[in-house]
């Protein structure tokens, strides 16, 4: 009798032992779901707005701008000074911080056509000198000076910005500009000189550059400082593969990064897309003073190979944003939302990244996430 009791007390403590090494795994699963009103609480400082600054010169010494638009094409103008007034915010949109496998930098995802928000406007700055150069030489006269020829045009271009400016002054200004459009039209476009030998001669001579900046703002007071950051990959148009993807870098941060969730989303899941939508600053008349993500909760519409589309609104300065679910991970990043026959938005059709997608994009940093 008294083996019997040892032996039952024996298997009542093994049973014991193994309950408590089981009952964890069953009763306390792993990144359970939270309320959206506790992950939006943490979520807030995780999300940045990011603005894209361009910086141009012509002729090294030359600090340029748009100006207006020509009368006659509606085409750019660009006037010109000796004063650097600081980048040009020509783009804007959401990024956030991504975990990674690297340990001295914080990386940020956001879009490629969010980056290259200014490219457009880089050509066309191009192509107006590149012109004015052409432009100067033609009508600098019978040995004439081109050179000095063409710091009379950047003069006549400069009345563009000019306060005090005469008639006289405005009809010349209108007509040079006009006259400058043309030469490109009739000597260096694409369909009179498809090689760009032309094109390329005088855009070398005019010497345009360029400088961009990337600067990432947390939620807060406008007032302070934003982070300068360097763009570490974009996705390359003629790569199938890629996505509409751009990572950005800084130093390492205290910003907790984002997780990319390794489940695989399903159709009807709820979401909830984060970003710095621009219709929320013009209900906001404070929205000069600070920094604040909008939070949309929707669902999982349809699942494809590369893309998510969801029913959460999604409007412009929403690109890069992230797509979380419950567990506060990333399931997607905002790509585009649908456009209607009449080139209207479709606010609740919006497209994300996919979370594997964005993996295939940089597996250098993601290896082992």
């Amino acid at each position: 009798m008294k083996a019997q009791k040892s032996a039952f007390f024996r298997n009542l403590a093994l049973a014991a032992i193994l309950s408590s090494l089981l009952l964890p795994q069953v009763l306390m699963p792993v990144a359970a779901a939270e309320s959206w009103e506790k992950l939006d609480k943490r979520l807030k400082s995780q999300v940045l707005q990011i603005n894209v600054g361009l910086k141009m010169k012509v002729k090294d010494s030359l600090w340029v701008q748009l100006a207006d638009l020509s009368p006659k094409h509606k085409f750019p103008v660009f006037s010109s000074s000796v004063q650097d007034k600081g980048f040009r915010v020509v783009g804007f949109g959401t990024c956030f911080p991504v975990k990674t496998a690297s340990k001295d930098k914080t990386y940020f995802l956001t879009n490629k056509h969010v980056v290259d928000t200014a490219d457009q406007l880089i050509k066309e700055c191009q192509l107006f000198y590149a012109a004015m150069k052409l432009y100067a030489e033609q009508t600098a006269g019978w040995g004439g000076n081109a050179e000095n020829r063409f710091k009379e045009v950047l003069q006549i271009v400069n009345i563009s910005t000019k306060k005090d400016r005469t008639e006289a002054e405005l009809a010349q200004y209108r007509q040079t500009v006009n006259e400058i459009w043309d030469t490109y039209e009739k000597n260096l476009s694409t369909k009179v000189d498809p090689k760009r030998t032309a094109f390329n001669k005088y855009l070398s001579q005019a010497l345009v550059s360029y400088e961009l900046g990337y600067f990432m703002h947390p939620a807060g007071p406008a007032n302070q400082p934003p982070m300068v950051a360097k763009l570490y990959k974009n996705a390359k148009p003629e790569n199938e593969q890629d996505q509409d993807l751009a990572i950005l870098t800084v130093d390492k941060t205290p910003l907790v990064p984002l997780e990319l969730e390794s489940t695989p989303p399903s159709e009807g899941q709820e979401i909830q897309v984060i970003g710095y939508p621009m219709a929320s600053d013009q209900i906001d008349a404070d929205s000069n003073k600070y920094y604040a993500p909008t939070f949309s909760t929707g669902r999982v519409s349809r699942v494809a190979p590369r893309i998510l589309q969801v029913d959460a609104p999604i409007t412009t300065g929403n690109s890069g944003g992230p797509v979380v679910n419950q567990r506060g991970k990333v399931v997607g990043v905002v790509a585009r939302r649908a456009m209607s026959t009449s080139g209207t938005e479709l606010t609740n059709f919006g497209a994300a990244i996919t979370a594997q997608r964005v993996k295939d994009f940089a597996p250098e940093l993601f290896s082992g996430n």
